[in-house]
């Protein structure tokens, strides 16, 4: 039988190889903005298709862009912001 290897052992493994490091990083933005799009959502109790009856678009469009696989526009992420009632915020540091 296989021993489990929980997710933080097996990422911080992984990023002591150079380029799986350097892939990790170029993705960082779109999976931290995924993850705040999921937050966003779960907080207003709303299902992936209620959020884009309430966007205009299809929850297939949702799913993507929880996925973490697009980079979103701003427009798009102001009218997340606003289908789960809240406000779209930008901070540079």
């Amino acid at each position: 039988m296989k021993e489990w290897i929980d997710f933080e052992t097996l990422k911080n493994k992984w990023m002591e190889e150079g380029e799986f490091r350097k892939e990790y990083e170029a993705l960082e933005l779109e999976y931290k903005i995924a993850l705040e799009l999921i937050k966003a959502r779960s907080k207003a109790g709303l299902t992936q298709q209620e959020v884009a009856a309430k966007m205009g678009t299809t929850q297939s469009v949702i799913a993507r862009l929880e996925s973490g696989t697009m980079l979103p526009s701003v427009k798009t992420l102001n009218k997340f912001a606003q289908a789960t009632g809240k406000l779209l915020e930008l901070h540079i540091s």
